[in-house]
């Protein structure tokens, strides 16, 4: 049995992702989420033509409308944020109330702490949260300020 990921944000950072999900992440299916449909079908074929089966689909989500991320990510085991930064604090909140892992490319350190804080809330839910996983910006800004 394999993995369930979303990926919210169609763009390069979230298409290598969701190769890299599919090639070595064991996963049984990725949700390409984006606020274009039409970009998420086009990285979906792109990452199944890559890796040789379906297993990428396309899912309409607009980070200003929290219902259709949450329509997206629901039964993910993990969801990986590809959005500007600034939506990380709002897709954690999200992922939290879905009961959904979360990792994200980072890039604000503030936004990070703020994320760092619902640590309670993340562990009543059953989740990890772990922002800031992109180089940089991202865990190298992070490292540097603690």
């Amino acid at each position: 049995m394999g993995y369930r990921y979303a990926v919210v944000g169609s763009c390069r950072q979230g298409t290598a992702a969701a190769y890299d999900f599919a090639k070595f992440g064991e996963a049984d299916e990725i949700v390409m989420a984006d606020m274009s449909l039409a970009q998420a079908k086009r990285v979906s074929a792109r990452v199944n033509k890559l890796v040789g089966r379906r297993v990428a689909r396309p899912a309409h989500a607009d980070v200003m409308k929290p219902s259709t991320v949450l329509k997206a990510i629901k039964g993910a085991d993990v969801m990986l944020s590809g959005v500007p930064y600034f939506f990380n604090l709002g897709l954690t909140k999200l992922a939290i109330r879905a009961g959904v892992s979360m990792v994200d490319f980072g890039g604000n350190t503030g936004v990070v702490r703020k994320q760092l804080a619902l640590d309670k809330q993340a562990r009543k839910a059953g989740v990890g949260i772990i922002p800031d996983c992109g180089m940089g910006p991202g865990l190298n800004i992070t490292m540097s300020v603690y």
